[in-house]
């Protein structure tokens, strides 16, 4: 299975709006097995604390809890609509290959520069 980046910020996006209490057990629309590997990923990445198993794919589970400090700079870095279709189009082209840390590192980048302070301090 191949990591889907969408999904990922479904994922994101939905933890970051849990209460308190809450659990991300699944997404409407999203294969129970699809949903685990990519939160298993996501807890591996350090962008979540999740529970999750390891076993078979008809038995696995994923409870996500929270996001991590990581996982909430990254999710406001994809909240917007705009930059992330700017992210797919530059970034995550079906044809290129790349790493979460580039997309992360571009993420940061467009962020920068869209913000005439921070940008004019890094001159």
């Amino acid at each position: 299975m191949k990591r889907d980046m969408d999904l990922v910020r479904r994922i994101l996006l939905a933890t970051a709006e849990l209460p308190p209490e809450g659990q991300l057990k699944g997404l409407d629309g999203v294969p129970q097995p699809e949903f685990v590997i990519h939160a298993i990923w996501l807890a591996e990445a350090g962008l979540v604390r999740a529970i999750t198993s390891d076993k078979a794919l008809s038995s696995e589970y994923a409870f996500i809890l929270r996001l991590t400090w990581a996982g909430c700079d990254f999710t406001d870095a994809i909240r917007s609509d705009t930059l992330w279709a700017k992210a797919k189009s530059t970034v995550l082209k079906p044809s290129m290959s790349f790493t979460f840390d580039v997309l992360k590192d571009w993420l940061k980048a467009e962020i920068a520069q869209g913000l005439p302070t921070l940008h004019r301090l890094t001159q």
